[in-house]
């Protein structure tokens, strides 16, 4: 398979069929596939002049290749391997005449977020659809020019052929045929045991680049007349800048501005935390120069906030009786009729991500008033509404170039750090990278929730428990989008809460609330981490008992 080849938006529209010759399969998320006219492109190769829209993943070439659209992020997991899999093996394409483009952020690839493990689960048949769609177009192509019913006619490895006949026909060459054909409103998928890629082992298509140097992640990212920035943030959430002395920044070699970033917004959501930027010709120069500045801060509401303090607040909270979000049976009568009661409190802190790469994003504004963006992102789509926001501009205007990324784990989705490159180019009025430090990492990311668990059993004779009272208490997510938000939310406690499958006759889960002081994100299996931490451990304690 070809080497990933990254391309402008402009050439991915010529090379989907969009300006040039090809034709292009389509899946909508929301109905079948139909035919668009397309007008004919360039040079004696290009003939085709039809291409089935409105969401793309496939294009066959005239030249008999297939570029396959990943529309996913690529993290290591091997998604930019597994996608063209599936749409290949259902196409029956040729694995080495297959080139992968990565897609842009667009709505019309549908839901864009690599995040919860969800690339195949979700889109397995979405993708299998895609493929199976392909071949059916070019299999009635093929019977239409030979006058043969289609059901004689089939694909195998990259063509179709008429056994009775003998006679055979490439993918590429069917493509004027097939791109004057009506989509069919199925496509049967192949036998499970007619599989030729899917569930089978294939090297990573981009483990060459990944071991030789050679993949461009987003702290990679380049282009011309680009500036670095780097940012000095409040130690505390949601504080501002109340003066600042840039004196020796500015002398630092290399550096050329510095910049006050606008005051954080009420709820953040994704918006830049703040702070001050220092711009220079290298990030070596930008960092040196921010540290030399001198910032009075307003931490404002959550200056105070301290891991020890809170702890002890989050296990007050979870010692007096919460919400009730769950009753079975009769926990009070249970408890005083045990022969013993055993009880536990669990507390698990803040996390976070830290993946491998921190965040780093490249922005420059485009002559026509929007962005253009580079970075290592897993939810591209929520980049383009972030950065929209920010620089109040069309959403349709922003374009997210997505890179690869080394790591994620849900950090990714959060594109605050894409919107501050944006805000600064626009500033500048100069292409600007930022880059975050581990530390910026560490210090300003999205937490992973801190928790206070509270568990308590009654046990008969033999140990068997007969009651169980479970307490949980953590800043939502959903305070990230809402300052008012002071307890779990429905969506957190169905990960490991509500979701438990034990027996025991008489069960009481309640929620209780806590004030948020940092901007509370996801990592990996959610709330699963603590509820599955308290829950399990307290099972444990519970048979040591019996």
């Amino acid at each position: 398979m070809s080497a990933l080849r990254h391309i402008s938006r402009r050439e991915f529209l010529k090379r989907t069929g969009q300006a040039s010759g090809g034709l292009v399969f389509a899946l909508s998320f929301t109905a079948a596939c139909t035919p668009k006219s397309q007008a004919p492109g360039p040079g004696p190769a290009a003939k085709a002049d039809a291409s089935v829209s409105p969401n793309v993943y496939v294009n066959v070439r005239n030249d008999g290749i297939v570029e396959i659209v990943c529309h996913r992020s690529e993290m290591g997991q091997g998604i930019r391997t597994c996608l063209p899999q599936i749409i290949a093996d259902e196409m029956e394409a040729d694995w080495d005449r297959i080139e992968l483009l990565q897609a842009i952020g667009d709505v019309k690839y549908g839901d864009q977020n690599t995040d919860g493990s969800t690339s195949i689960r979700n889109q397995f048949d979405l993708l299998r659809t895609a493929g199976a769609t392909a071949r059916e177009m070019l299999v009635a192509a093929a019977a239409a020019e030979w006058g043969v019913p289609a059901e004689e006619c089939v694909a195998r490895e990259h063509a179709v052929h008429h056994e009775a006949s003998g006679k055979s026909a490439g993918f590429g060459d069917l493509v004027d045929a097939a791109s004057a054909l009506e989509a069919p409103k199925e496509a049967a998928f192949k036998a499970r045991s007619a599989y030729r890629y899917i569930g089978k082992s294939k090297d990573t298509i981009d483990g060459h680049a990944f071991t030789t140097g050679q993949a461009i992640y987003g702290i990679d990212a380049v282009v011309p007349d680009m500036l670095h920035a780097s940012i000095e943030r409040c130690p505390a959430f949601g504080g501002t800048v109340v003066a600042v002395d840039d004196g020796a920044a500015r002398a630092v070699a290399g550096v050329v501005d510095v910049v006050r970033m606008p005051d954080p917004t009420t709820p953040l959501g994704f918006n830049p935390l703040g702070g001050v930027a220092v711009i220079a010709t290298n990030t070596w120069a930008a960092q040196q120069g921010r540290a030399a500045l001198k910032i009075e801060w307003d931490r404002g509401g959550n200056g105070a906030h301290e891991s020890a303090a809170y702890k002890d607040e989050l296990i007050a909270s979870v010692s007096a009786p919460g919400r009730p979000v769950l009753t079975r049976g009769d926990t009070d009568a249970a408890f005083a009729s045990a022969d013993s009661v055993h009880e536990a409190t669990y507390y698990a802190p803040y996390l976070s991500q830290a993946p491998m790469e921190p965040p780093a994003a490249v922005a420059r504004m485009t002559d026509d008033g929007g962005c253009e963006a580079w970075a290592c992102t897993q939810n591209p789509q929520a980049a383009q509404d972030t950065v929209a926001g920010v620089l109040g501009i069309e959403k349709e205007k922003v374009i997210v170039h997505v890179t690869f990324l080394g790591g994620g784990f849900g950090r990714k989705s959060k594109p605050d750090f894409i919107a501050e490159a944006a805000w600064l180019a626009r500033a500048t009025g100069k292409p600007v990278k930022v880059t975050w430090t581990r530390e910026d990492d560490i210090r300003h990311g999205y937490f992973h929730s801190v928790s206070a668990q509270y568990l308590k059993a009654g046990l008969d004779a033999d140990g068997v428990a007969t009651s169980l009272l479970h307490r949980s208490c953590f800043p939502s997510i959903g305070s990230t989008f809402d300052p008012g938000n002071t307890g779990p939310g429905s969506f957190e406690l169905d990960l490991g809460f509500l979701d438990r499958p034990w027996d025991i006759a008489n069960v009481r889960l309640e929620a209780c609330d806590v004030k948020a002081h940092l901007r509370i994100g996801w990592l990996r299996s959610v709330c699963n981490v603590f509820h599955a931490f308290a829950g399990c451990g307290f099972v444990d304690e519970l048979a040591h008992l019996a």
